[in-house]
C-alpha cells in the first residue's frame, strides 16, 4: 500500500534587495514605502507578516549565503562559493557539490525560475528542477513577464516554485532610488500581482511567500545585515489586516520567524516557530 504525503502548493518569491534603511533624501523613508504597491499591500492585509532575519551574524554577508540560509541551508556547514553556484547554474565543467541540503516537503517536488546562475545552483543544492527561460528583453532591462509567465505555468505540474527577482538590489547598486522604486512598483505590478491573482482564485489549498534575501542599501551601494519584510499568504486563511508591505510595517505582524530559516519551517509544519 503506498503512502501519499500532501504538500501545499507554494509559491516562494525573493525580491532580491527590496528591503532598505530610512533615508533623509527621502523624507526619513525607504524606497518600499514611497513605492506604489497595491499588490504587496493587500497580501500584507490577507497574511501573515513580519520581520525575518535573513543570515546569521557568523556567516559572511551576501545575496548567495542569505538566499540559502532562507531556505534553511545549515550555515554551519562550509558556504559554497559564488563561482560553484554559478558553475552548477550554468552546467559549465564538472560542479565538485559541497553538499545538498532537503527542503522537507518540497526537495524533488519544485522548481526554481530565476535569470541568475546562482540561484539556479542553489536551487540545484536544494534538488529543484531549472526552468528555462528566454533571455529577452521586455524593454526596459527586467525581464518581469517572462519571469511571472515561467512561474505560474511551472505550478500547473509541480509543487513549490522558487522564483527570484534581482531589479531593486541592481538599481541599489547603482545609486539609483528613483530606479529602485520603479522597479519594485513593476514587481509588485507584473509578477506578485498576477502570482497573487493565481493563488486567490486557486480551486485548492495553496500559500505564496514574498521575502528580501538582504538590506540592499541605494545610498551606501551595498548589502547590509538587518531584518528584512516577509509575508506569508495562505488562500484559506483570515486576513491580518497589516497595513501595508514595509520595512517598519510588518515588525509587529504575527508572522513569528525570529532565526535564519524559521521561515521555510513555517511552511513545512503550517504553525509559527517559537523564538
Amino acid at each position: 500500500m503506498h503512502q501519499f504525503i500532501w504538500i501545499m502548493k507554494t509559491f516562494f518569491v525573493v525580491v532580491s534587495g527590496i528591503a532598505d534603511i530610512p533615508d533623509p533624501e527621502l523624507g526619513g523613508k525607504t524606497p518600499l514605502m514611497m513605492a506604489d504597491t497595491p499588490a504587496l499591500d493587500t497580501l500584507a492585509k490577507c497574511g501573515m507578516c513580519g520581520s525575518v532575519l535573513p543570515l546569521p551574524e557568523n556567516v559572511p554577508l551576501s545575496q548567495e549565503n542569505s538566499l540559502l540560509s532562507i531556505l534553511g541551508y545549515d550555515a554551519s556547514k562550509r558556504m559554497p562559493s559564488k563561482e560553484e553556484l554559478v558553475s552548477a547554474g550554468s552546467c559549465i565543467g564538472k560542479w565538485d557539490a559541497p553538499g545538498y541540503f532537503v527542503l522537507p516537503r518540497f526537495s524533488g517536488h519544485g522548481v526554481v525560475v530565476s535569470y541568475h546562475p546562482y540561484v539556479r545552483g542553489i536551487g540545484k543544492m536544494a534538488l529543484l528542477r531549472t526552468v528555462d527561460i528566454t533571455c529577452k528583453n521586455d524593454g526596459s532591462g527586467m525581464r518581469f513577464r517572462q519571469i511571472k509567465d515561467a512561474a505560474v505555468h511551472a505550478m500547473d505540474s509541480n509543487e513549490f516554485v522558487l522564483v527570484h527577482v534581482e531589479a531593486a538590489a541592481s538599481m541599489s547598486r547603482k545609486g539609483d532610488y528613483r530606479g529602485k522604486i520603479e522597479a519594485i512598483e513593476r514587481i509588485d505590478r507584473e509578477i506578485i500581482s498576477p502570482i497573487a491573482d493565481y493563488v486567490w482564485n486557486a480551486k485548492e489549498q495553496m500559500n505564496m511567500v514574498v521575502v528580501s534575501d538582504c538590506i540592499s542599501s541605494w545610498r551606501m551601494r551595498k548589502n547590509l545585515r538587518g531584518d528584512v519584510p516577509a509575508v506569508v499568504y495562505f488562500n484559506d486563511d483570515l486576513p491580518y489586516d497589516t497595513i501595508s508591505f514595509d520595512e517598519e510595517s510588518v515588525k509587529e505582524g504575527p508572522l513569528n520567524t525570529p532565526l535564519p530559516g524559521d521561515l521555510i519551517k513555517k511552511l513545512i509544519s503550517f504553525e509559527p516557530v517559537e523564538g
